[in-house]
């Protein structure tokens, strides 16, 4: 009996065979692609990878235009450019499902992961999935794996499976469809060739941060006074405030301040207290992705990657978890004992190894799939981590360790100084006990206010009392950490693809600024033409209803189909109503993207004019634009023609075809070609700025002349370079 296991990549798959190899597996290849064989009781096993996804969604056949919901599963490098490799591992895998007689799927255990194993069964293997086995995991590590294998799961998880082919039908209808209805909008209102997109949830993301930057434009800023008090103790100066933190009248501030200066002045009350803070709960994604920030400056995306990378090692637990709790039966003790090992964490591990009972303090937050983010116990190699990694792993460490600590104590003192009946506030706070800040306080800041003695009744030295003009300030822009926790609190997105919603916005053009995340003013008129034409597509409450429901699918509470059809029906009449006013839309875009000539792919990418698609999507937007499937030089053959077919400049001298406008998708550049490449490769070149007009002229053995319309003036030029007119020109 052989028993073929799918691995979700290459490096882990190889985890995988040395984990359960009773010897050492065998590393055998066919083509490029690395597979294991080895025995486990008797059985002869192959561990065999999927590199991501292998198969993608596409239409059936070509169409053009919107709405188009007719699609297959069809092979990664058949819907997407650049992923011909995945040819090699579909090829794999076809080959040993031959000869597997048990299926195992162990990708990571969440919905895209059910998808990579379900998708490659049914279309790599030609396997029905519901006769594989599932092993299920959170950590790469060797007892981990052993004990997914000894308790298999009878079949995979068709609720996540489920929930994960909903997602990604009604990501592509809602992605596809509205970046064809975008574009088309802006063409039909310049007749230039510029495409934008939008999707399920990126729509709802922009519109937030767009609401957040019309409130920034909006705001006036009000005058207010401080009124401060300056006194010293000891020989040192300290500043106390008064209680009303905001006086909104100047006239008002002026008599307290000359109340206040009258005096005397002495302590009315002195008010200590004394408080616990417990240690932080354990890391779920979003949680990990906002200390990373906040500690090193890492985009969320990039927290992601390397919580990832450390994953595949073995060095911690699955990152993309919802999850604030910890497993009840993890050897906290044994994880502890190894991190003893490692100098940095020698003192906080011993000292917690001291304890009779190791309870960590958890979250409220729940994921079924996983739990939370946590170290394995395995230790790094010396140079097996990048800085990054390094980062990223102390975080983990420390906020572990950080658990099962005591509460740190704070001490803060409230004293409440009395002149002429006017009342400042001196304030103060210290660590008394550091507790879990022993181990974690490098990443935790609490401010030391250290204040003297003081007792009730005490005359005070005021040095000073005086009044500060100041004004309020606009709402905070959101950073990218920000943008994930409000994501989190909309139900937008999931954990998995809230950093690339966030990372496809500035690749659109949308947004700027890494920190401070401002929107552009294309990102601004995207918004405001669908808000004011089709609202539903920005609206948040559509999306999070269409999350719940694939939670409903998960769960099993819903059937899949009928969620892709309500979603489907709603989609339609979304673009029902934006068809009517297609035209009005487009010219709302206009009046971010201007209406000169159509940057070229290249610069528009950095002025964000234009897009910066999926890979999935271009394709579709293009052949929906370009009337043909084309070459990468063949192009886009309608990319400046208002109308539905190729700008025709005239025939073609050597084979009788038709010479279109194409463009060049590697330059972003313009040509005449003929319309029957390959076949025939006659081309000419064309000026990349101006409208392109046809005369029915011909010169230079048959070569088109064509007007050029730019800047207020006219003129035509034949497109053979050779031609005198061209001579003329230059010189």
């Amino acid at each position: 009996m052989v028993t073929l296991i799918i691995a979700e990549k290459p490096n882990v798959a190889r985890k995988i065979a040395y984990a359960l190899a009773e010897g050492k597996p065998v590393r055998k290849t066919i083509g490029k692609v690395s597979y294991y064989e080895f025995t486990r009781d008797g059985k002869r096993v192959i561990v065999a990878p999927a590199v991501g996804h292998l198969f993608s969604l596409a239409p059936k056949v070509k169409t053009y235009g919107y709405p188009i919901f007719d699609i297959e599963w069809v092979p990664v490098y058949v819907a997407e450019k650049g992923k011909s490799y995945a040819k090699d591992y579909i090829k794999a895998l076809a080959t040993l499902a031959k000869r597997a007689d048990e299926f195992i799927v162990a990708c990571d255990y969440d919905t895209e992961g059910e998808v990579i194993g379900y998708t490659a069964l049914k279309y790599a293997c030609g396997v029905d999935p519901s006769k594989a086995k599932r092993m299920k995991f959170s950590a790469l590590t060797k007892k981990d794996l052993l004990k997914a294998w000894y308790n298999l799961e009878p079949t995979i998880n068709f609720g996540m499976a489920d929930a994960g082919i909903a997602r990604h039908v009604l990501d592509w209808y809602w992605g596809v469809n509205l970046s064809r209805a975008l574009t088309s909008a802006i063409k039909r209102a310049s007749g230039k060739w510029m495409v934008l997109s939008t999707g399920r949830v990126q729509g709802p993301t922009l519109k937030f941060l767009v609401d957040r930057e019309r409130e920034i434009e909006n705001f006036k800023p009000t005058p207010y006074w401080v009124i401060k008090m300056l006194l010293e103790k000891n020989g040192e100066t300290y500043t106390a405030i008064y209680e009303r933190e905001k006086i909104l009248d100047e006239e008002e501030a002026k008599r307290i301040v000359e109340e206040a200066k009258k005096g005397p002045a002495f302590v009315e009350k002195v008010e200590v207290k004394q408080g616990k803070r417990n240690p932080p709960v354990p890391f779920d994604l979003g949680t990990l992705q906002r200390e990373a920030y906040s500690a090193f400056g890492y985009s969320p995306k990039k927290t992601l990657e390397i919580a990832q990378k450390l994953y595949e090692k073995g060095l911690q637990s699955y990152p993309r978890t919802s999850s604030q709790k910890l497993p009840k039966n993890l050897n906290f003790r044994s994880i502890i004992q190894n991190l003893a090992k490692l100098p940095e964490y020698k003192p906080f591990a011993h000292a917690l190894l001291g304890k009779e009972r190791l309870k960590p303090v958890e979250g409220k937050k729940d994921d079924p799939a996983h739990p939370a983010i946590y170290p394995t116990g395995e230790l790094p190699k010396p140079g097996d981590l990048t800085k990054d990694e390094r980062n990223i792993y102390d975080l983990v460490v420390r906020r572990f360790l950080a658990l099962f600590m005591e509460p740190a104590v704070r001490k803060t003192m409230k004293v409440i100084i009395n002149s002429n009946s006017h009342r400042f506030i001196l304030g103060g706070a210290r660590t008394v006990k550091e507790g879990w800040l022993k181990v974690y306080g490098k990443y935790v800041k609490f401010d030391e206010v250290i204040l003297p003695a003081f007792k009730e009744g005490e005359p005070v030295k005021v040095l000073q009392i005086k009044r500060e003009k100041k004004k309020t300030k606009p709402p905070a822009r959101y950073s990218p950490a920000a943008v994930i926790k409000k994501m989190e609190d909309l139900g937008i997105g999931t954990k998995a693809t809230r950093a690339q919603i966030l990372e496809t916005l500035y690749s659109r053009g949308y947004i700027e600024g890494k920190r401070k995340i401002k929107v552009t003013p294309l990102g601004m008129r995207v918004v405001e033409a669908l808000e004011k034409n089709v609202p539903d597509i920005v609206s948040v409450e559509l999306t999070k209803a269409f999350e719940e429901k694939m939670e409903e699918i998960m769960a099993g509470k819903a059937e899949k189909e009928q969620v892709i059809e309500e979603s489907k029906e709603g989609l339609i009449k979304i673009l029902k109503v934006f068809k009517e006013k297609e035209m009005d839309i487009g010219r709302m875009l206009l009046e971010s993207t201007g209406t000169g000539v159509t940057p070229s792919k290249s610069s528009a990418r950095k002025t964000g004019a234009v897009k910066e698609l999926s890979e999935e999507e271009e394709r579709e937007v293009q052949r929906a634009v370009d009337g043909k499937e084309g070459s990468e030089n063949a192009g886009n053959a309608k990319a400046r023609n208002p109308g539905k077919k190729p700008l025709v400049l005239g025939k073609c001298p050597k084979c009788g075809g038709d010479l279109v406008v194409r463009y060049n998708r590697k330059t972003g550049k313009r040509f005449v070609g003929c319309s029957n490449w390959p076949k025939c490769d006659v081309t000419y070149p064309l000026l990349q700025r101006g409208e392109i007009i046809p005369t029915d002229k011909t010169c230079c053995g048959g070569a088109p002349v064509v007007k050029i319309r730019e800047k207020g003036r006219e003129y035509e030029i034949c497109v053979d370079m050779n031609c005198k007119d061209w001579k003329k020109r230059k010189g």
